[in-house]
């Protein structure tokens, strides 16, 4: 009996530390993330500050450390021996090749004029490849108190009676949402490809996920902030892209091509989910510490983060320079992106958004690259409810060829690129849609 009540005791003990954990390193992560602070008259989030603290203090360094970055990502799918897999692989290791080049000629300031200008090349090498080099890696450490000490648990419970009747998504998709969105779209991209293998998800529901929940990492979303003056109401503009991206994901399950697709588990049965007779609040507290009991190792943890942060990192910063360098040219040197505008010209002039024709052209070029219509704004004096409309487009998209979908046809979910094509239309529109009226109304 002794043994028992010392045991009891332990774990009584245990519990409560595991639960200060969960409120103390949850609400770092929140202050780190998405709390915005003034410091020396600049309001932005303290990641934020950080990393322009470790550009405005060590600028060389952090060049030379970008364009190391660029060149192993460049050279990672030939070592990988990956690059010739399939034909998007094929052109994606090409345009980072063609990235490695670019850096170079970014970093030891040579190159053609044209390209050499201030608003084209040192550009974006500076104020878009730089910050991405260290804000995902910085990002990744500080998401480890978000991701492992079971606040991703937490709100996952939270979401679970919603997840079925609105996403047509099991309530442990729930999980998978809140990985993508405040982690990056990659982790969640691999999650549900993982749980689609094990026969916890259908076709249809992995591929609601993998194209309605997994956006670029909250890290993404401070350089869009930034590039549109956004920063001062990054609250404001965190939330509503937050809700009108699950808005917009809640119509698109119900219509063509998602719900078109078949509801086949690639095992020909799925696992069923059980149902928790704890009450909600209850079992999302209980989620939180089992998540906190199986991430014991804060250095594991963040070692953890921080492998999958460089990793992106890799992956996006020669895809940045080649794509937005390419982008930038059609943009200024021919009538590509005008032609493609006239898409979304009309529904923006009936929605009365202010520069029409420059969102039009904006965010249009989102399939390519998505800070790149963020990068187009910041070039242009702009109402801020226009800068506001075309930061929210960016992320709620989700879909473009530089980042998400290379990962999504890398997957085992079978999703063609035409209807990845024909959902980046819908989303594009059904955002415009959504939040203009309310930013003209409240912002």
């Amino acid at each position: 009996m002794r043994i028992d009540k010392k045991t009891c005791q332990y774990n009584n003990i245990e519990k409560k530390l595991n639960l200060f954990k969960f409120l103390v390193f949850s609400m770092l992560g929140i202050c780190v993330y998405f709390i915005p602070f003034t410091i020396m008259g600049n309001k932005s989030i303290l990641l934020d500050h950080l990393v322009m603290a470790i550009i405005v203090a060590m600028p060389r360094l952090v060049s030379s450390f970008t364009l190391v970055m660029i060149i192993l990502g460049g050279l990672l799918p030939f070592y990988e021996r990956s690059w010739n897999k399939n034909i998007t692989l094929v052109v994606m290791s090409g345009l980072k090749v063609l990235g490695i080049i670019l850096g170079m000629m970014a970093f030891f300031n040579f190159g053609p004029k044209w390209l050499m200008g201030e608003d084209m090349l040192p550009l974006l090498f500076n104020t878009i490849a730089i910050p991405v080099a260290l804000i995902i890696p910085l990002g990744s450490l500080f998401l480890t108190f978000i991701t492992n000490y079971g606040l991703l648990g937490f709100l996952g419970v939270l979401l679970k009676p919603v997840m079925r009747p609105i996403w047509k998504v099991p309530g442990s998709a729930a999980i998978n949402v809140v990985a993508s969105f405040v982690g990056s779209f990659s982790v969640g991209i691999f999650m549900t490809n993982k749980f689609f293998k094990e026969g916890r998800y259908t076709r249809q529901e992995a591929a609601i996920i993998v194209t309605g929940f997994s956006t670029v990492s909250a890290t993404f979303m401070i350089i869009i902030a930034k590039n549109l003056d956004l920063m001062s109401i990054w609250s404001t503009f965190f939330w509503t892209t937050l809700i009108t991206t699950f808005v917009v994901s809640a119509i698109t399950v119900r219509l063509k091509p998602l719900n078109a697709i078949e509801g086949e588990y690639i095992t020909g049965q799925g696992k069923v989910e059980l149902n928790s007779k704890e009450k909600l609040l209850n079992s999302a507290i209980n989620e939180a510490l089992k998540e906190i009991e199986n991430n014991r190792s804060i250095v594991k943890g963040i070692a953890s983060n921080l492998k999958e942060g460089i990793s992106m990192s890799l992956r996006f910063l020669p895809l940045i320079l080649a794509i937005g360098v390419i982008s930038f040219y059609l943009v200024k040197m021919t009538v590509f992106f005008d032609v493609l505008a006239y898409i979304f010209y009309p529904l923006i002039y009936i929605l009365r958004i202010p520069e029409p024709w420059m969102v039009a052209k904006a965010i249009v070029t989102v399939g390519g690259q998505v800070l790149m219509p963020s990068f187009i704004m910041a070039g242009i004096e702009a109402p801020m409810a226009t800068r506001f409309i075309t930061g929210v487009v960016s992320i709620s998209s989700i879909l473009f060829f530089s980042g998400s979908i290379p990962c999504i046809i890398s997957t085992d979910i079978d999703i063609s690129i035409k209807d990845i094509l024909f959902i980046l239309i819908e989303r594009i529109v059904i955002t415009l849609v959504i939040v203009t009226p309310l930013t003209m109304i409240f912002l």
